[in-house]
């Protein structure tokens, strides 16, 4: 291996390692929804999470009572908290978040709500993904 190609493994491998990409199914009612979660640490040890969701379909048309989609976190010992509801385009059907978190291992779960500003999940949830490591 020459040296440019040395270097340029070198860094491929710094910045596809500084990422971790979990890309998963949602669940019904919303069978054909596709999610893609990058988490990367960042320089205060904060995990930066970046949620892309696509095939979602508008909550309205599952339930006229439903308003939104909203991603929560899980971790064990510290319970559920709201990571923030889920930017959606209906005309394009995608969703996405950006959030935080101090905890390298999580669940992540994201929920239809007739009521985005509930502190606590609905039992609606349309994914749910284990996260992490620990």
């Amino acid at each position: 291996m020459n040296a440019k190609h040395y270097v340029a493994a070198l860094l491929f491998s710094l910045v596809t390692g500084c990422a971790n990409r979990y890309r998963f199914e949602t669940e019904a009612p919303n069978y054909a929804g596709q999610a893609e979660l990058t988490v990367r640490v960042n320089k205060t040890e904060l995990r930066e999470l970046t949620m892309q969701l696509e095939h979602l379909a508008p909550p309205r048309r599952i339930d006229p009572s439903l308003k939104g989609y909203v991603a929560w976190i899980s971790v064990p010992g510290h319970g559920i908290a709201k990571l923030g509801r889920i930017e959606y385009d209906e005309k394009k059907r995608k969703g996405s978040l950006v959030a935080t978190s101090a905890f390298d291992k999580f669940e992540v779960l994201v929920t239809l709500e007739s009521d985005l500003s509930s502190d606590t999940p609905s039992d609606r949830v349309v994914l749910r993904r284990v996260v992490g490591k620990g």
